[in-house]
């Protein structure tokens, strides 16, 4: 602070010495210095050199800047404690030692909480059973996948999940079962049943910023719907995905995937070195369109092609009984043997497209969807005339139709994550020929995962909570072809060959992160 002394014969001498004592010991001064600067200004006072004025005003800066020195003291004390904690902190906290390869650590997964009833039953009567045949499964069940991925360096990324169950198609675990001799369980309240698995492992490079590459055991990478892929299933093998911008409003994108279908034993046969002779494969090829019309109005289109290789070498899917050729029983109707359904299942003439499509836009306050998919095997006529119950046709389509309405699309799929107070209805009809795609991967649910079943899925899901969701589904679904079997490779109600009528109901409780 500059103050200003009144010029008298001793003006020189005691602006001087008054200077001299401010800045020697105002900036850090002790108690006892502070009382000498005031006795200084006493004095001065008293002898006239400084005026009433001049005294007050150098009396107000000193007492502002005592104020001031005791609020720093103040912050350099609390500021010590601070850092005084940290350290405690830091002390007590655990280490996480994280190598310099991995940028990035995201923990997901979910837990599921459901009560299903399935009912089967068949119009046609069973050979030692007397009459129609009828099965219901109601049961409490519950699954629980958790897994981590993210970030390596150098633009490739990593993924790892474990899940409850052995089944490709579900990871669920049926309340009770844990006792069941064969799963090696002790009642009551077991842990046989509860195996954990890898449900997936993979590891990924964005090799530019319009391909990436992935190789292992993967998250499905093409866009498709239940109606030809189960939403459970994790192919193995290598996949490469495309996208490129063309402008701000449209994006083409391909996915391509070289899967390990199934690994034969043997593995090999040629006593040599190189790759296995014996693994059966299975090709997609898919290209597609993203168009944004607006913030709002969207679309997604594609087209694909699956193709199979390497099946022709006795294989549990390929054999056939009673020395009929191709992959499927020419059974009667009714058969309800087994080894003979599960014959149905082959993958011999299987080539079929997918064309999968969704379109998103405004309903008043709410957002929409409408959906749908559409299957043909150009191979069907090969697949019948090989014991798929010819005399049918080629049985080539499957379709899918549906619109889902809310606040949060997706959620009954549980394929995004909640948000509190958010909600969605969907239902869609769908119809499945009995040789238009592959029956060991669709969805295990709707329709019991057979072919040559039709009929209605409808589901509403609201969200409570952040990542809480409360799911009702309910399908119901028949025959399409009277004349058919439903062949399918689902374990829940099996023995019900050929499916005249089913129904599912499944309440589901979620926690999804």
């Amino acid at each position: 602070m500059r103050v200003r002394i009144r010029s008298t014969r001793f003006g020189a001498s005691a602006a001087a010495l008054v200077t001299a004592a401010w800045l020697g010991f105002s900036s850090n001064c002790t108690l006892a210095q502070s009382e000498i600067i005031d006795e200084l200004l006493d004095k001065l006072r008293d002898k006239g050199v400084l005026s009433d004025d001049e005294y007050q005003a150098l009396k107000k800066a000193r007492e502002e800047e005592r104020l001031e020195q005791r609020a720093e003291r103040r912050r350099q004390a609390l500021k010590a404690a601070q850092d005084t904690e940290k350290e405690e902190k830091a002390k007590q906290a655990t280490k996480v030692d994280i190598n310099p390869g991995i940028r990035g650590i995201q923990l997901f997964g979910d837990l599921r909480l459901r009560y299903e009833s399935r009912a089967g039953s068949s119009s046609f009567a069973i050979p030692g059973a007397g009459g129609a045949f009828d099965a219901t499964s109601d049961r409490w069940r519950y699954a629980a996948r958790i897994g981590i991925r993210g970030d390596l360096t150098d633009n490739w990324f990593y993924g790892l999940r474990l899940d409850t169950s052995t089944n490709p198609r579900s990871s669920w675990v049926t309340f009770g079962n844990n006792s069941n001799a064969t799963a090696g369980g002790t009642a009551p309240y077991g842990k046989g049943g509860d195996g954990i698995q890898v449900g997936q492992a993979y590891l990924g490079w964005r090799t530019w910023p319009w391909l990436t590459v992935q190789a292992g055991k993967m998250p499905n990478p093409f866009f498709t719907t239940p109606m030809v892929w189960d939403p459970d299933i994790n192919p193995e093998g290598l996949s490469e995905k495309l996208s490129f911008a063309v402008n701000d409003k449209l994006t083409l994108f391909g996915n391509f995937g070289q899967f390990v279908y199934q690994q034969f034993s043997p593995n090999d046969n040629s006593g040599g070195l190189g790759f296995a002779s014996h693994d059966g494969y299975q090709f997609g090829w898919q290209g597609g369109v993203n168009y944004k019309f607006d913030e709002k109005v969207s679309a997604r289109g594609a087209i694909s092609f699956y193709n199979y290789s390497g099946m022709s070498h006795g294989t549990a899917f390929n054999t056939v009984p009673n020395g009929f050729s191709g992959p499927f029983a020419r059974g009667a109707q009714n058969t309800t043997v087994a080894s003979n359904l599960a014959f149905h299942n082959g993958t011999n003439g299987l080539r079929y497209f997918e064309f999968p499509v969704e379109v998103n836009f405004p309903v008043g306050p709410w957002m929409g969807r409408g959906f749908g998919d559409l299957a043909y095997n150009i191979a069907a006529s090969q697949r019948a005339g090989n014991g798929s119950y010819a005399s049918l046709g080629d049985e080539a389509l499957a379709y899918q139709v549906g619109f889902a309405l809310g606040t949060n699309i997706g959620l009954t799929t549980n394929s995004v994550l909640a948000k509190k107070n958010t909600w969605e209805a969907r239902a869609y009809w769908q119809s499945v020929q009995l040789n238009s795609v592959d029956p060991n991967l669709t969805d295990s649910d709707f329709f019991e995962g057979r072919t040559n079943v039709e009929g209605l899925f409808m589901a509403f899901a609201y969200a409570p909570s952040d990542s809480i969701i409360g799911t009702v589904r309910l399908g119901l679904a028949h025959r399409a072809n009277s004349d058919g079997p439903t062949p399918g490779s689902n374990p829940d109600i099996p023995a019900v060959q050929p499916l005249t009528q089913y129904k599912l109901l499944q309440f589901d409780l979620t926690w999804k992160f």
